[in-house]
């Protein structure tokens, strides 16, 4: 048996559980959901798929913008995510599916009118994926997704101003004094999402690119707290137990300027079949 504070990942029903009350208490994912089901356009749209769906709180939103007919597909490769979904959403237009992003055109028979993808699609092998979401899309279909600044190569608006610590400053600052941390070397993320590097791969998959803009998103410092006790985003990563995390988060937080606001940059694509 895993020790209690051991963190697996997504498919873990406590981070699920923690991190559907965070869609839901919190405004990032609606705000962002909102954001791709306009630029997707599903005023007229019965079937899409909301890939890498977690625990559906796209699908609910786009189930807004739908005809009453409407239905959504929720793919994901974690189980415990859409269990979660499952039992929060309880909404019979909403079928799902347990599967990798790059497999959907494998379990998916169906033509469908949209695929969109919240903060997920670059933990995916991204030529598959379009390649996979190309095969279901009807033609003249949308597909819209965002990634974070961070993975887009895209730089977030300017803090150097800041004269306070931020609260991961803070927590970095506590977890080395106080606890003998040892802070790593950042690993590599990965593969660079660059605009250019999608709009190619898009277009090698067949796509038409509709459109890249850059947008800035604004979050205060109670959103950050919480989405750091989501345990697989608690910090810092490594030597140290979640339940450590949590005390180290907790000082921290008692201790940050409060009326902090962070801003980060988004790259939200559209693209046609």
């Amino acid at each position: 048996m895993r020790p209690q504070d051991a963190i697996v990942g997504w498919d873990d029903e406590l981070n699920a559980e923690l991190y559907d009350r965070f869609t839901r208490q919190h405004p990032l994912y609606a705000d962002t959901s909102r954001d791709l089901v306009s630029r997707a356009d599903l005023t007229d749209k019965r079937l899409i798929v909301d890939l890498c769906a977690g625990t559906g709180v796209t699908a609910a939103i786009a189930l807004e913008a739908m005809p009453i007919d409407g239905r959504v597909i929720c793919v994901d490769s974690a189980k415990a995510m859409q269990t979660v979904g499952r039992r929060t959403l309880n909404d019979p237009r909403i079928t799902w599916i347990t599967a990798r992003a790059e497999d959907v055109s494998d379990h998916i028979t169906a033509t469908v009118d949209a695929v969109v993808c919240n903060s997920a699609i670059w933990k995916t092998n991204t030529p598959a994926t379009f390649a996979a979401v190309k095969r279901i899309l009807r033609p003249g279909g949308r597909f819209v997704f965002n990634i974070g600044g961070g993975f887009a190569d895209l730089s977030d608006p300017d803090d150097r101003a800041r004269t306070t610590p931020s609260l991961t400053d803070l927590i970095t600052a506590i977890a080395v004094l106080d606890y003998g941390y040892v802070p790593r070397r950042r690993e590599d993320p990965g593969p660079v999402l660059t605009p250019a590097t999608v709009k190619t791969q898009l277009v090698a998959g067949g796509f038409t690119v509709l459109a890249q803009d850059t947008v800035t998103r604004t979050s205060t410092v109670e959103e950050k707290r919480a989405w750091l006790s989501i345990p697989l985003f608690a910090r810092p990563s490594g030597q140290l137990t979640h339940a450590q995390r949590m005390e180290i988060l907790h000082e921290a937080f008692s201790r940050v300027d409060q009326t902090q606001v962070s801003a980060t940059t988004w790259l939200v694509v559209v693209a046609q079949a």
